[in-house]
């Protein structure tokens, strides 16, 4: 296997991480594995194993040296790329018969830039449609994939978490850590962009009654364009003293930060137009992985990520009445969260290690008659 992607570690992010579990799994199930990257600087383990050739990042160089790369494999090698673009593209004008794309999310939706609309939404169909698999990674983004390319060959494998790594442990030491002892801690993690839907929490902290109110924290990790945008807000509804802004928390800290949470949650909002929209949402699983019940939206590929009823809660987009209803629950009834963690936990451990997805996505090659080793 050629495993294709410019996100892949030491680079952070989901699409890195999601690459690396691919090429580890597949190491160990025998496969040898070659990965066509580029050079760059993060925090993120780099997995033992596969084979690792390193391109300039500076474009259009990257993608000249992934392309001769790519090149240099017999054309029926089969090829997993990252994304469509410019990944897939590659494997396509390279003359690879057996390319696959890991389908996401955003990236399948119209482009903002409408002067190159319309050539991009003819690429993306021409990559999806003579992919030998697209794999979306939720229910989601396979039916995107195929509204965009109906003649495509799609399925569906959900992500998965390092249940090993993320993992329930001590709830107080870890608040001790993060100085929110003796609160009741909800979080989330993710970039700073108003489409997260960061204000739903805070609107909904603004309801609660003053004297609930006050025994709340909302851990806020990450970076982005809108924490200006989002600050002003906490100011406008009273709630700023309840908000910590943690920015950028290292990979190696945020299983410390699930664990002090008594909630997780993320409330992404589906706007097409601005290719804004949360494919999956891996943070979801990582925190129930660590034993913390979520709350997430009814919209993208969030209820892949989140059971309602099974460790965690779904509402619709932008209610923040039903978010604070569930923060009164956890202010009248802590315990009840707790097992919705454990709960949260066993979901995990049942369905979602990467083991699982391994195994679901060798299954799904091999029933298209790829070979992979």
């Amino acid at each position: 296997m050629l495993l294709h992607s410019f996100d892949y570690p030491p680079c952070d992010g989901g699409i890195s991480r999601l690459c690396a579990e691919i090429a580890a799994g597949f190491v160990r199930r025998g496969t040898g594995v070659r990965v066509v990257t580029q050079a760059c600087e993060g925090g993120s383990r780099v997995p033992d194993g596969a084979a690792v050739t390193r391109v300039s990042p500076l474009r259009p160089k990257r993608e000249l040296d992934a392309f001769r790369e790519i090149s240099r494999g017999r054309g029926s090698d089969l090829v997993l790329c990252g994304v469509w673009y410019p990944e897939g593209l590659l494997a396509l004008l390279s003359g690879s018969k057996n390319y696959i794309v890991l389908a996401h999310g955003s990236e399948l939706m119209p482009t903002s830039a409408w002067w190159r609309r319309a050539l991009w939404k003819r690429l993306l169909r021409m990559v999806l449609t003579r992919a030998r698999l697209v794999v979306g990674d939720s229910e989601y983004s396979r039916r995107l994939a195929l509204s965009e390319a109906p003649e495509c060959r799609a399925v569906s494998v959900p992500l998965a978490v390092d249940h090993v790594r993320f993992s329930p442990g001590d709830r107080d030491a870890a608040r001790r850590a993060f100085g929110v002892a003796g609160k009741l801690v909800i979080g989330s993690v993710s970039r700073i962009h108003a489409y997260k839907g960061h204000e739903v929490a805070l609107e909904a902290l603004s309801r609660l009654p003053d004297g609930v109110r006050d025994g709340f924290v909302y851990l806020v990790a990450g970076k982005g364009p809108d924490v200006g945008l989002l600050q002003r807000k906490a100011r406008t509804l009273g709630v700023d003293h309840l908000v910590r802004w943690l920015g950028y928390v290292a990979e190696d800290r945020l299983p410390e930060l699930y664990r002090a949470l008594d909630l997780f949650l993320l409330c992404t909002r589906e706007t097409a137009h601005r290719q804004e929209v949360e494919g999956f949402g891996l943070v979801f699983l990582e925190a129930q992985a660590s034993g913390t019940p979520v709350v997430g939206t009814r919209t993208g590929g969030i209820p892949d990520a989140v059971a309602d009823g099974d460790g965690g809660w779904l509402i619709g987009q932008d209610d923040s009445h039903a978010m604070s209803g569930i923060f009164r629950r956890l202010a009248d009834d802590p315990e009840e969260f707790r097992r919705a963690g454990k709960a949260a936990r066993a979901r995990v451990e049942r369905e979602f290690t990467w083991n699982h997805y391994v195994i679901r996505l060798d299954a799904a090659l091999k029933a298209e008659g790829l070979s992979v080793g």
